[in-house]
């Protein structure tokens, strides 16, 4: 089996690239939006997120496209109290690690049928939370669709944030990303509404 590793930190939320065989490529960076305007680490539902991604398909022209997305009207109207990467869960505590995310990208490609397959292992720098939830929790899972359209062109789009309400947080699980709201004392958060999602926005799905 021949193995592809590569590693990038994330200078605002995260970056990522991967390569792929036949020349093929996808990069996506997550940007939050700061109240001044300016790129910050803080992914902040009330702000709204910004994800640049680009593409390229067997040797094509690349394709640069800036989406904004619009915050979901389910959620608070309101910054969240933490935005991260679930570490580990158990019942219904969940840490989470925060500040800057790095993703080292392993991609393996079997050298018999030529198929690649992908896996996503973060790492962050900031204080891990724990977050708990109770029965009055409200949880949403993120399905925003962020897929480019064949034919897509290079430039700007306004996405609305699409969010699924569950009754169980039975699975999330994994690589995710989440987002909460709620009291905070310290390292600890009460979540009174969570929302979590695949990595990236499921670039890599």
């Amino acid at each position: 089996m021949m193995n592809r590793r590569t590693v990038l930190i994330g200078t605002a939320v995260f970056a990522i690239i991967v390569l792929l065989a036949g020349g093929a490529y996808t990069a996506v960076r997550l940007l939050g939006s700061g109240a001044d305007g300016e790129e910050t680490a803080a992914a902040a539902s009330g702000g709204g997120k910004v994800v640049q991604s680009i593409s390229s398909q067997d040797g094509g022209p690349s394709v640069a496209v800036q989406t904004t997305i619009l915050p979901a009207p389910e959620l608070p109207n309101e910054p969240a109290a933490a935005f991260g990467i679930l570490q580990s869960r158990e019942d219904n505590t969940l840490l989470v690690g925060t500040g800057t995310i790095g993703l080292e990208v392993d991609i393996e490609v079997n050298p018999d049928t030529g198929q690649e397959s992908t896996s996503l292992i973060p790492t962050t720098d900031g204080p891990v939370l724990e977050i708990v939830l109770t029965p009055d929790t409200i949880l949403y899972r993120d399905v925003t669709d962020l897929s480019l359209q064949p034919g897509q062109e290079s430039g700007e789009r306004e996405v609305v944030q699409q969010v699924r309400q569950v009754d169980s947080p039975d699975d999330i699980t994994g690589n995710v990303e989440l987002e909460v709201w709620g009291e905070r004392r310290g390292d600890r958060i009460v979540a009174t509404v969570l929302v979590y999602g695949p990595l990236g926005g499921g670039a890599f799905e």
